[in-house]
């Protein structure tokens, strides 16, 4: 299978300054594929992170999608594969869309930085899901209450909709001690692993 590794520098302008994260997924080129789209909805600004692991526990992580809720303008054309209900417009930070390859498990871990202006709270969601061949998903991590929801996107005849597949866990305290451990350096909370 051919690959293309996509790099983005995703940069965000704060109050306090500039920060940067820099992402690197590997999306699959040929084969069995899945169109699947990221949205950071809600109205708690700031940097929403989704981190894909190689299994359940949490290993190997990888940053894979940066994502700015309540930011509609970036300087950046918005990264779409065609995944059907993008009303996001061309230059969306909190929307982004990619190839995933089918009928792979994804753990992701999608979580909301603290932003270090004025008060702000992290949180986030663990998901692990597939995705099939030639289907089109959109997962929406809301950061009012860092629920996040798989979604399929569903349609004939032009016509969409979202038929929810999944919710992801948000209670970090119940998932193993490694993913906890990976929650906590990441996010930087202090969660206690389980005995």
């Amino acid at each position: 299978m051919f690959k293309v590794c996509t790099k983005l520098l995703i940069v965000s302008f704060l109050v306090s300054g500039c920060a940067t994260t820099t992402v690197e997924y590997d999306e699959p080129t040929a084969g069995d594929r899945a169109k699947v789209r990221f949205v950071a909805s809600g109205h708690h600004g700031g940097e929403a992170l989704v981190v894909g692991f190689e299994t359940p526990n949490c290993e190997n992580g990888q940053n894979r999608v940066s994502l700015y809720a309540k930011m509609h303008g970036s300087f950046i054309k918005s990264k779409k594969v065609g995944v059907p209900l993008w009303t996001y417009g061309d230059y969306a930070a909190n929307a982004k869309e990619f190839y995933f390859e089918a009928g792979k498990p994804n753990n992701f871990l999608i979580y909301k930085k603290h932003s270090g202006v004025g008060v702000s709270t992290s949180c986030g969601s663990f998901i692990t899901t597939s995705f099939e061949k030639d289907k089109n998903y959109e997962i929406d991590f809301n950061t009012n209450g860092c629920s996040a929801i798989v979604y399929e996107i569903q349609g004939t005849d032009g016509v969409y909709n979202r038929v929810r597949q999944s919710v992801g866990n948000n209670d970090i305290s119940t998932m193993p001690n490694s993913c906890i451990q990976e929650y906590n350096n990441r996010v930087g909370t202090k969660v206690p692993l389980n005995n």
